[in-house]
């Protein structure tokens, strides 16, 4: 059939993050309090700094930058505005700052120690002030990047709520003994060269919230009681791993589960039925698997999808009809499987739609989008 892969210039993308905003409310206070430290330590002859008040989000402040996803800080450009002051020490709690720009400023003292606590940071441009001292001999851990295994000691951090250590080259098995971290919430092990299994403990730390474990070599399959032991997760990022198997077939006890992102894997079997109890789901990522049978007839339940990535499958049989009662979704991909009949009247109705990949299929059919 013809090419079917449309784009619709809506630009609609300001309600894909919300979500995360209530997840990280407190992580993104932490935030907020370290940059009013910064702003009442120093002088601000020319008032760039005049809409840093909580009275507007962080991310609309001059010179910072957010991380769409969880909206935190990833960069301060405070370059050349004429600065007066010292560095306060809360600006180390600015734990996911990617680059740190201060330069061409009237900056002075010594730099807070706690600088160090900045394990993200790649970019620090703090050339043309009066700061004094020596530099620091720690400076050099701010831009080393990890490697080796995960000890099994990590289960002495009892207390531990957040594990972060993406971008990294950590090698090996993700020890057993995350596991036993009951208290953590959030746990970011991504884009490393972690290998093996993934403990099947890991998925009975009911405080968890968050997990990626992207972009790995996991092998083995997703454990298939998963959310049994995940009341409260909200999402599950396993893609570009190794991964096979069948997909979890239960999976009303996910019901916060916000993304699921298992692109890129090598995963086999229907789609269950069940998917369509997770009525909260806002992304739904399984394309480039080896999925096949048809698509599910309850996926019109997911009445909050935003995103729904099932290209690159086996799957077969007819679009379900009910597709169009996903009145928010606003990118569609099915192409590249061997679905046929013809393409439900509903599809036209869905006023958010920016995106629509339909082709490689045996579709066939009109339909009209109104305006």
């Amino acid at each position: 059939m013809a090419n079917l892969c449309c784009h619709f210039s809506f630009l609609l993308f300001s309600l894909l993050c919300f979500h995360f905003t209530l997840c990280f409310t407190n992580f993104t206070a932490y935030d907020e309090l370290a940059l009013l430290a910064l702003k009442f330590s120093v002088k601000d002859p020319y008032n760039y700094l005049a809409n840093w008040s909580n009275s507007s989000s962080i991310c609309n402040w001059v010179g910072v930058m957010c991380d769409g996803h969880h909206e935190k800080v990833i960069a301060l450009n405070l370059g050349e505005m004429g600065l007066k002051g010292t560095l306060p020490s809360k600006i180390g709690n600015l734990s996911f700052l990617v680059e740190l720009d201060l330069h061409g400023n009237n900056l002075y003292g010594e730099l807070p120690k706690e600088l160090i606590q900045l394990h993200k940071l790649e970019i620090l441009n703090l050339s043309y002030n009066e700061f004094k001292g020596e530099i620091p001999t720690w400076i050099g851990s701010l831009f080393m990047q990890l490697s080796g295994r995960l000890p099994p000691t990590i289960s002495n951090l009892s207390s531990l709520e957040l594990l972060s250590l993406s971008r990294n080259f950590l090698t090996g098995d993700i020890p057993i003994e995350i596991g036993l971290l009951q208290n953590l919430k959030f746990l970011y092990l991504g884009a490393n060269k972690l290998s093996g299994h993934i403990p099947s403990n890991i998925f009975n730390i009911s405080e968890l919230q968050e997990i990626d474990l992207s972009w790995n070599n996991l092998s083995g399959s997703i454990h298939s009681n998963m959310c049994h032991g995940l009341p409260n997760l909200q999402m599950l990022h396993l893609q570009e791993n190794e991964l096979s198997g069948a997909l979890p077939s239960n999976w009303i006890q996910c019901k916060e589960l916000k993304d699921l992102q298992l692109e890129y894997n090598s995963l086999i079997g229907d789609i269950p039925e069940g998917i369509g109890e997770l009525d909260m789901l806002q992304e739904l990522y399984l394309n480039h698997n080896n999925l096949q049978g048809h698509l599910p007839k309850d996926i019109g339940n997911l009445t909050k999808l935003q995103l729904l990535y099932l290209n690159y499958n086996n799957l077969e049989g007819h679009i379900p009809k009910d597709i169009g009662n996903l009145a928010e979704l606003q990118l569609l991909y099915l192409s590249d499987n061997n679905l046929k009949g013809d393409i439900p009247e509903g599809i036209g109705k869905l006023d958010m739609l920016q995106e629509l990949c339909l082709d490689h299929n045996n579709l066939q059919g009109n339909f009209c989008r109104q305006v």
